[in-house]
């Protein structure tokens, strides 16, 4: 379990059809880099889903929304082949995201995103360093939350939701071709920045 990456399923709340179609109306798309989430909120009881399912879709959820936020920070790296690389993947974890509120808009559920306080100082702290300590901090906390997400799909197979099984066997396959290069680029970070982590910083999970 990554540490500071927290997932919290609230109690589902019946609510009458023209409730449901206000709560709908309401949930506009918003900007994963703006008002992203590790947190998720199940305001429906519509749903007809078990516990491990509603489970699965909330940490899902709310990982994927911090690794962009995680991808974000790493423009102001030194790095290129840093930069370049998360740039490239960013478009995996906002599709990730996407893909689960579609899901759970189909069930009924309304996945509110906001960053919970653990994340959002996990985050601004990373955001106060600079190369190659920066370099080091994302490069871990990506490969962390790909071993993460890579537990979490293999056992997101087996569910007995159809969606969620497609949706973690096609995630699991872009986990799969990130890992080998997120691998090669942490081993050039610690080569190149080996220094210890100064008070303040964030420690890998």
């Amino acid at each position: 379990m990554i540490v500071g990456v927290a997932t919290t399923l609230l109690l589902a709340q019946a609510c009458s059809p023209s409730e449901r179609e206000h709560r709908d109306n309401a949930a506009e798309p918003v900007d994963s880099t703006i008002d992203a989430t590790t947190k998720a909120k199940v305001s429906t009881a519509d749903i007809d889903m078990d516990g491990a399912e509603k489970a699965f879709m909330i940490s899902t959820y709310s990982q994927s929304l911090y690794v962009t936020e995680l991808t974000n920070l790493a423009a102001k790296s030194k790095h290129a082949e840093l930069r370049a690389f998360t740039k490239k993947i960013a478009p995996s974890y906002q599709k990730m995201t996407a893909d689960m509120e579609l899901i759970a808009k189909g069930k009924g559920i309304l996945l509110e995103r906001k960053l919970s306080e653990v994340q959002q100082k996990e985050l601004n702290a990373i955001k106060e360093l600079s190369s190659p300590t920066l370099d080091q901090q994302v490069l871990q906390k990506l490969q962390s939350f790909q071993a993460a997400f890579t537990t979490l799909f293999e056992e997101g197979k087996n569910l007995s939701n159809f969606d969620l099984q497609n949706y973690a066997k096609n995630a699991l396959e872009m986990i799969h071709k990130q890992q080998a290069e997120t691998t090669k680029l942490v081993n050039a970070a610690n080569e190149t920045g080996s220094q210890s982590i100064r008070p303040g910083e964030v420690a890998t999970p």
